[in-house]
């Protein structure tokens, strides 16, 4: 929660209340002991509320669709409640967004976003901007979505996922279509250069793949894999056709 430095005034703070208990339980100065834990607590949560995220998210849900046998086209919608922690924040970003294939159209709640850029790793940034009224602060119900081109015509796929702001749930879903059936599947989380396997995804109907994540790890990428057989031959002119 805390680096180095703000750990040690933590700490320091907790010594203080601990000190102004054994006032109040040690001697008759019970108004003494009082102020030093007031006055710790106070200190305790201004640290707190100073060192949290600009942003926290709640349910968040990545779903992936594949609408065609060859993965040419796909559409991708993230829904999330986000919340601001600071009434100053004005705009929201989507970071980390990876360059799968061909993307274009991005919306924000069926809006425009009000800026669009790459970062240094060419991952697209979009970003959207707050109402003026309490609402962010509340929490706004928020979808993002775009379409991708060329991303998934290979045998091995992914959906994935970069936690750039505290979030409680992750869920990614991958749906695809009928006619070209999963082989199979598996997640898992990349954090500070580790790969750790997750649970085994939850495979449905042989077109349907979902994963769930709590608490996930603040700067790690989780990823949902999958392997299907090559398309034929018939349905890539279909494909081509279409």
């Amino acid at each position: 929660m805390f680096d180095k430095r703000n750990q040690l005034i933590f700490y320091a703070n907790i010594l203080i209340m601990v000190f102004g208990i054994t006032v109040i339980i040690m001697s008759d100065f019970l108004i003494v002991g009082l102020l030093f834990i007031i006055g710790a607590a106070l200190l305790i949560y201004e640290q707190i509320h100073q060192n949290r995220g600009a942003f926290s998210i709640s349910g968040l849900e990545k779903i992936l669709t594949v609408k065609d046998t060859c993965g040419n086209k796909a559409e991708l919608m993230q829904k999330q409640k986000t919340t601001a922690c600071h009434v100053d924040n004005t705009v929201f970003w989507f970071r980390s967004i990876n360059p799968t294939g061909s993307i274009s159209g991005f919306r924000i709640n069926n809006q425009t976003p009000a800026k669009q850029t790459k970062d240094s790793n060419n991952k697209h940034q979009v970003c959207m901007s707050l109402p003026t009224d309490p609402k962010a602060t509340n929490g706004l119900d928020t979808i993002l979505s775009y379409t991708c081109t060329g991303a998934f015509g290979r045998t091995e796929c992914a959906l994935s996922h970069t936690v750039d702001d505290e979030t409680d749930q992750l869920k990614l879903v991958v749906e695809l279509p009928k006619g070209r059936p999963i082989s199979s599947a598996h997640a898992y989380c990349v954090y500070n250069g580790n790969k750790e396997a997750l649970l085994p995804p939850v495979v449905t109907g042989e077109t349907r793949i979902e994963t769930e994540i709590k608490e996930p790890r603040l700067g790690a990428e989780y990823r949902l894999e999958w392997t299907w057989p090559e398309a034929n031959i018939i349905r890539k002119i279909g494909c081509y056709l279409g």
